[in-house]
């Protein structure tokens, strides 16, 4: 089984304090978000698009959010959503601080895509975003040189 991963930075390249990236490439299975976000309707990546930039700017509405300790005993305080409700679409993945020596920058890594069948969160998607914000191969992309001069970091 091929080990190694890439991260793309899709959102706030040159931003002081935030970006977005996809998990581009991964074994598991369920890492699917590159091409789950390339398939979707222009529509639909526009409204993702602009989720993008307003958490970037840090305003705050009800298109993305985390989970806090009260919630699922705070196993997924790290886990991240951007989501459409009336298109029942979301994209998981999580938030991490991977600029060594700027512990204020933040990246949300997202990892997959799902449509929500219903009202709940399914703990399926944010285990695999838990799962993945601490594996070893996306741990060793974030710290690869490029991540932050070309938008792409990587391990082998």
């Amino acid at each position: 089984m091929d080990s190694s991963c890439s991260i793309k930075i899709r959102a706030g390249l040159k931003h002081a304090h935030r970006a977005i990236a996809f998990l581009e490439q991964h074994s598991a299975s369920y890492v699917d978000i590159k091409a789950a976000f390339d398939g979707l309707k222009a529509s639909a990546q526009r409204y993702h698009l602009k989720s993008f930039d307003f958490w970037l700017g840090d305003h705050k509405n009800d298109r993305y959010h985390g989970w806090n300790q009260s919630q699922h005993n705070g196993k997924y305080t790290e886990c991240f959503v951007f989501r459409n409700v009336s298109e029942g679409e979301r994209l998981y993945g999580f938030l991490c601080r991977p600029k060594e020596g700027d512990a204020h920058y933040e990246m949300c890594v997202l990892i997959l895509y799902a449509k929500k069948k219903r009202w709940n969160t399914d703990l399926t998607e944010l285990a695999r975003a838990e799962t993945m914000r601490t594996d070893p191969d996306v741990l060793a992309a974030l710290r690869g040189p490029d991540l932050f001069k070309k938008g792409e970091g990587k391990s082998k």
